[in-house]
C-alpha cells in the first residue's frame, strides 16, 4: 500500500469509517438506555439475562443502522486496491471499468439507484453474529462496573 499510494494511503478509508463509528455508537448507547429504562419501569430490576438481552438488541439495531455504510467502506477501499492492481498490469487492466464512489454519500446514493437498496444489507447476518456476543457481555461489564464504582447512568 506504501509503495503504490504513499503514507495517505495508509489512512484511506479513515473518514468513512468513522462517520459509520457516530451513528454505530449513538444508535447503540440509545437502543440500550431506553430499553433498559422501559424494562425497569414495566417489569422491574433488570437481572444479568436481560441485560445480556438488552446489549444484545443494542448491538443488533447498532449493527443494521450502521451496516450500510460498512458495505460502502469496504467497497471504496476494495475499489482503491483494485486502481493499484490495474496500474500494475501490464496490459493495463481496461477490461473491466470499476465502480468510483468519490465519497460516501455518492456509494450510498449509486448503490441504492443501481442496485437496490438491499445490497447496503448484505452480509448483515454474519455481522450480526459477530457484534451481538460482545456488546451483549460488553453491556453486561458496563452495568457490573457503574455498581462496583458506584455510578449512575446519565
Amino acid at each position: 500500500v506504501y509503495r503504490s499510494s504513499g503514507v495517505g494511503g495508509l489512512y484511506r478509508g479513515l473518514g468513512p469509517t468513522l462517520i459509520a463509528m457516530f451513528p454505530y455508537v449513538g444508535v447503540e448507547f440509545m437502543v440500550y438506555e431506553t430499553l433498559k429504562r422501559r424494562w425497569e419501569m414495566h417489569v422491574g430490576p433488570v437481572g444479568t439475562a436481560a441485560l445480556l438481552l438488552l446489549g444484545a438488541a443494542g448491538g443488533a439495531a447498532a449493527q443494521a443502522s450502521a451496516h450500510p455504510l460498512d458495505v460502502i467502506r469496504r467497497r471504496m477501499q476494495m475499489q482503491n486496491m483494485e486502481e493499484a492492481k490495474r496500474d500494475d498490469d501490464v496490459d493495463g487492466g481496461e477490461d473491466a471499468e470499476a465502480k468510483k464512489y468519490s465519497n460516501m454519500f455518492t456509494g450510498l446514493y449509486h448503490v441504492g439507484k443501481t442496485e437496490g437498496v438491499h445490497v447496503l444489507f448484505n452480509g448483515l447476518g454474519p455481522a450480526c453474529l459477530e457484534k451481538i456476543p460482545s456488546t451483549a457481555i460488553g453491556y453486561f461489564i458496563y452495568e457490573f462496573l457503574k455498581v462496583t464504582l458506584k455510578v449512575s447512568s446519565v
